[in-house]
């Protein structure tokens, strides 16, 4: 019954975390077969320029895309997966060129157990590319995963700025997703 429980609590996570990140991604739902559940991307352009736009003095591009997992048990084989997975999907949406800053490919993992090794290989995992001696800018992955029994965040080195952000969030969703149960 536990893990009932837990995957409905891990379900309501994920679709609230979609309502959050609608607010500045553009969501596209994945139903693959799969435990991604979400394509969620993010692109923001700024510049400078002088009386009018043709006129520009500089311009930057981020980019992000950030890919919701969810699996009731997370192991190495798993980790793997989502590594693999992410950038083979991610690194040719990437489009360098002198305006572009950065691109983060992100996986924010959201899981009932987990094998402790593959927690480990999680957080030693790392990828970052530069293009043109990062005049082009750069390419970065980065990883969190959210235990949903728990609420502990584990990142990699890259990811760990996600950690406060992604726990704010899944504190106060599954505060409310037990709130909501309690009042049924």
């Amino acid at each position: 019954m536990r893990t009932k429980a837990l995957s409905q609590l891990r379900q309501a996570v994920v679709e609230r975390l979609k309502d959050a990140y609608a607010a500045y991604y553009d969501i596209t739902p994945v139903d693959d077969g799969t435990g991604l559940k979400a394509l969620c991307a993010y692109h923001l352009r700024d510049s400078q320029y002088v009386l009018v736009k043709k006129a520009e003095l500089w311009a930057a591009e981020s980019h992000e895309y950030l890919y919701l997992w969810s699996l009731d048990r997370l192991e190495q084989p798993d980790v793997e997966g989502i590594f693999q997975r992410v950038l083979e999907d991610g690194e040719p949406r990437i489009k360098p060129h002198p305006q572009h800053m950065y691109t983060y490919l992100t996986a924010v993992v959201l899981y009932d157990s987990a094998d402790p090794q593959a927690l480990a290989q999680l957080k030693k995992l790392k990828k970052r590319r530069e293009y043109k001696l990062s005049l082009h800018g750069w390419m970065e992955f980065r990883i969190a995963a959210v235990d949903m029994s728990t609420g502990e965040i584990t990142a990699n080195r890259s990811g760990k700025i996600l950690q406060k952000d992604l726990k704010r969030l899944t504190a106060r969703i599954i505060q409310k997703h037990l709130g909501e149960e309690k009042n049924q």
